[in-house]
């Protein structure tokens, strides 16, 4: 199916100064505290998760990707499949096949207690009386890098579980809970993420909101990593 390019967001005003922010905490923070940010806002940023030395071995490990042209330099680009994604941004798909490291991280110990609190769903099969426990554990979805270059405008914002076409509806009677959420996303920083060189744009508390409400420019703040 060709996709159609997607419109180009107005960037946003420089003189725009969010009144929100992502919430930094250690990584050896205990895991109850970070569920309880995640429940309030979305999203938490850990400080520390990755040495300096898994970064540079990540960089070494994603070289011969990254040197590769941008796409919108590459003559033999024709389409692409991330529409999503500025083509001055190069995208680096499968990191768990070209990075032992990122395989590693993968593992974090961290990592590996939110996505199963938030994600595991353990469940009951009744077959003839007989009571059968069942657990689904989280599946790896997707593992990529993004090297935004210089020139790339911003995302339209969005929500990530779109791609799974995931419905939010909301109950003002009933209260969030993890058991609504279908992805739970890692993002770490490869250097010094900042609103000027295209840090996240997050809106706290929208995972929280239904699909009749969308998230507008004027409310989101900035991950600085």
């Amino acid at each position: 199916m060709t996709r159609l390019p997607l419109p180009v967001p107005a960037p946003i005003d420089p003189s725009y100064q969010p009144t929100a922010s992502i919430e930094k905490v250690p990584s050896t923070t205990p895991i109850e505290y970070i569920l309880a940010i995640l429940e309030r806002d979305g999203g938490v940023i850990l400080t520390d998760l990755v040495s300096k030395d898994e970064l540079s071995a990540i960089e070494q490990d994603l070289k011969p990707w990254n040197q590769k042209h941008r796409r919108h330099l590459d003559p033999t680009v024709d389409g692409d499949a991330f529409t999503t994604i500025p083509p001055q941004t190069t995208l680096i798909p499968g990191l768990v096949g070209k990075s032992k490291t990122i395989a590693q991280i993968c593992e974090h110990p961290v990592l590996e207690q939110l996505r199963q609190r938030i994600l595991r769903d353990d469940f009951v099969l009744y077959r003839e009386g007989n009571a059968e426990p069942n657990t689904l554990d989280p599946l790896l979805s997707l593992s990529v890098s993004m090297n935004i270059g210089y020139g790339a405008p911003r995302q339209l914002l969005h929500r990530d579980d779109n791609v799974h076409n995931i419905r939010h509806t909301r109950n003002p009677f009933v209260p969030w809970s993890f058991k609504q959420a279908s992805q739970f996303g890692c993002l770490i920083a490869g250097c010094e993420v900042t609103r000027e060189n295209g840090g996240t744009m997050f809106v706290p508390g929208s995972h929280k909101w239904d699909d009749d409400r969308w998230a507008r420019a004027d409310e989101v703040c900035f991950a600085g990593i």
